[in-house]
């Protein structure tokens, strides 16, 4: 009893409550309120005992129960509580060494857990849980405060400590992996941050934060916004360095120039720290959005003869100072550089087309310009699509952040374009199509700028949407609501033959390259092979269509379901060369194979295109049929092409019920050569069945596009 008034010391603490804490309400004796006020009468000459020598606590009596008063400065608890509110409030106000030292010594009131001589009894108070939590909140703010101050050493082993003892405390967990990272070990930060994301998945289904997600792609890229902050010198264990405050790990702001050190048992921070902070620019915010990125990088002979460095430098001077004044004149902003790559964005205040342009324009001015320059090679890669920007609207002269996986993708294939060449990947294909001419490359959905066009040949280029702009935008935007309501959704295309369906479902899938979604294309009939819906589901997940070993499978169900009792199950069902009748769709395979799409499409959005949908197996309708009217939260798109007869006359209740089911009617296009202007590339001649290789999909991870074949030639009676 005393230990529940000390947690609520000052405060009434009802008779009732001091009941049910005591007793659970089943085996609470008859004589439970007698036996409370026997321990009341304990306490009370005990304390009387105290006050004799030096004013006590004192137990009195106070409807509906009792208060126990007593000077809070007495009480380990309320000094823990009002340091911990001193150490908080020096670290919003940009003092984090003084916070640590607040914080630290709030942290020394503990001597192990919260009345331990209870919590052993296995008494379980909703104060003693909440109290736990806070000390581990604080122990947090406590460890931010050292690593803004540049102490990650000295933190490094009880966050790792500790990070073994609460491994789904994912603010914790980042704090470990930027404080290994300062260290120098990255990759040892990298395992942190895959096996918090291991933890979350087995247990709760869940993926990491966009934070925690955010400082692995930071590190990864080696983002300077990292670096501990710097110091005005080394200083002795015991004194404190005090910078200002730079910002949280997971934010990834620059830190501000650091103030003069302070002795911890002086702290005094300057009086103009306030005004400063309260007068300062609108901080810089992190956000989703459709850019241009533009890499140049330089190739230098792996060696040089003697006295060469002095020009090499020379000349890669007069580089960089061509590469902000072309990227400066077309509109875009120099990010960095990594190593001798330098990145430029471009669309911070314009669309991701006329970005996309200007990364191009200025990508052929600099051929121009660095061609005149002697000695490295030069090359360029421009990629369009959405990535993750840090940058300060309010202030042009903060630097850009741009992070992402098309910048990661443009970096790998910077390495591939030869010198002198400029390629272009994403969507930024598409969206200067009528600005340069362009070339094939041996890459897939890559092609080389041969030069601007003329004001002649872009106006003789063919509509590129085919007349259907705005059907193509209708089924973007369902896309997009699928992606953000985590819904899935139906979409049906019907037009007669020749009317230009398959060329909109390719100007679909080339609009939306680059996006973070998987993309699976289904044709309805091969008839060099038969294609069964086993072969169907196995294209989805990304796996070979003729395998008989079923590693990549497993590996598949590992990574979206991990060990966990789900995996297990999905495993026995799917288990290698386990028969399985495509007719019965109540199938404990079907049903498995189903519930492991809906796995991946919450791992990445899928989007499935099923073209020639009238002559599909009854099968492959089935399923999609099940999958847009699965009653789970998963963004999922099927995108269906067909004639309107042959579809409606073998399922005329085609899509009624489904809760997202829209279709739209494509007319017939003026001329005869609808299916002419489907550029090489983007859709495949199909192989037979038997060629298919082994290793056409790699079993490491599922691509970002599977096309699957499934039908012959392009033929002209669509």
């Amino acid at each position: 009893m005393l230990g529940l008034l000390l947690l609520r010391a000052n405060r009434v603490v009802a008779t009732s409550e001091l009941l049910g804490a005591l007793w659970p309400d089943e085996n609470r004796p008859t004589t439970a309120r007698k036996i409370v006020q026997n321990a009341v009468w304990g306490l009370r000459a005990l304390f009387a005992e105290q006050s004799a020598v030096h004013r006590g606590p004192e137990l009195v009596t106070q409807a509906p129960g009792y208060v126990l008063r007593l000077d809070p400065e007495r009480l380990d608890l309320h000094r823990f509580n009002r340091r911990v509110a001193e150490g908080r409030s020096r670290l919003s106000a940009g003092a984090p060494a003084e916070a640590a030292r607040l914080l630290g010594a709030a942290l020394e009131e503990w001597h192990g857990p919260a009345l331990a001589d209870l919590a052993e009894a296995g008494t379980d108070w909703p104060e003693l849980t909440a109290l736990s939590q806070l000390r581990l909140d604080v122990m947090e703010d406590r460890f931010e405060a050292e690593l803004r101050s540049g102490h990650h050493y000295s933190v490094l082993g009880e966050l790792v400590s500790l990070a073994e003892e609460e491994p789904l405390r994912e603010r914790l967990c980042g704090q470990l992996m930027l404080a290994l990272y300062r260290c120098g070990r990255q990759a040892e930060a990298l395992d942190v941050f895959s096996r918090v994301r291991r933890a979350l998945v087995e247990e709760h289904g869940l993926e990491p934060s966009r934070e925690l997600q955010l400082l692995q792609q930071n590190i990864l890229t080696h983002d300077p916004a990292l670096a501990p902050p710097a110091t005005v010198a080394p200083a002795p264990p015991a004194v404190h360095t005090r910078p200002a405050q730079p910002a949280p790990p997971a934010v990834h702001t620059r830190p501000e120039q650091p103030e003069q050190p302070a002795p911890p048992e002086q702290p005094a921070p300057p009086r103009a720290l306030p005004e400063r902070v309260s007068h300062r620019a609108p901080s810089p915010h992190t956000e989703r959005r459709s850019v241009a990125v533009l890499l140049v990088g330089a190739r230098t002979a792996e060696t040089s003869a003697a006295g060469q460095d002095a020009a090499e430098s020379h000349t890669l001077y007069d580089a960089v100072a061509a590469v902000a004044d072309c990227v400066e004149e077309f509109g875009g902003t120099v990010a960095g550089s990594l190593g001798r790559v330098w990145v430029a964005v471009f669309g911070l205040d314009t669309g991701r087309a006329e970005a996309a342009q200007g990364a191009v324009r200025a990508a052929v001015a600099l051929r121009v310009r660095l061609s005149q320059v002697p000695g490295p090679r030069w090359h360029a890669v421009v990629s369009a699509g959405e990535a993750l920007v840090r940058w300060n609207p309010h202030d042009a002269s903060a630097p850009v952040r741009v992070v992402g996986r098309l910048v990661d993708e443009a970096r790998t294939l910077l390495a591939t374009v030869p010198s002198g060449a400029i390629h272009l990947d994403g969507e930024a294909v598409q969206d200067t199509v009528g600005l340069v001419r362009q070339v094939p490359t041996e890459q897939p959905r890559v092609r080389a700028v041969a030069g601007l066009r003329t004001t002649a040949e872009t106006a003789a280029l063919p509509d590129p949407s085919g007349g259907f702009e705005a059907e193509l935008g209708m089924v973007k935007s369902l896309l997009t609501r699928s992606r953000r309501h985590d819904a899935p959704h139906l979409v049906t295309i019907l037009g007669q033959p020749r009317v230009g369906r398959t060329r909109f479902l390719a100007d679909f899938v080339r609009s939306i390259q680059g996006e973070a979604v998987r993309v699976v294309r289904v044709r309805g009939r091969d008839p060099r092979a038969s294609w069964t819906l086993c072969d169907v589901l196995r294209a989805c997940c990304g796996l070979p269509l003729s395998d008989t070993d079923d590693r990549g499978l497993t590996d598949v169900v590992r990574r979206v379901a991990g060990r966990s009792e789900t995996a297990e199950r999905l495993l026995r069902r799917l288990s290698p060369g386990r028969p399985y009748d495509p007719s019965d769709q109540d199938a404990e395979a079907y049903e498995a194979w189903c519930e492991l799409l809906v796995l991946l499409a919450r791992e990445q959005p899928l989007v499935l295109c099923v073209d020639d949908a009238h002559a599909a197996d009854d099968a492959v309708l089935g399923l999609v049929e099940k999958l847009a009217s699965l009653p789970q939260d998963v963004p999922l798109l099927i995108l269906v092409c067909a004639r309107p007869g042959g579809l409606l006359t073998r399922r005329p209740l085609w899509g009624s019920g489904l809760r997202h089911s829209v279709t739209l009617t494509l007319q017939r296009l003026p001329g005869a050569a609808a299916e002419q202007s489907v550029g090489s590339g983007w859709l495949r001649d199909p192989a037979p069945r038997e060629a298919v290789p082994r290793e056409a999909v790699p079993r490491e991870a599922v691509p970002r596009e599977v096309v699957a074949e499934v039908s012959g030639e392009l033929s002209g009676e669509r």
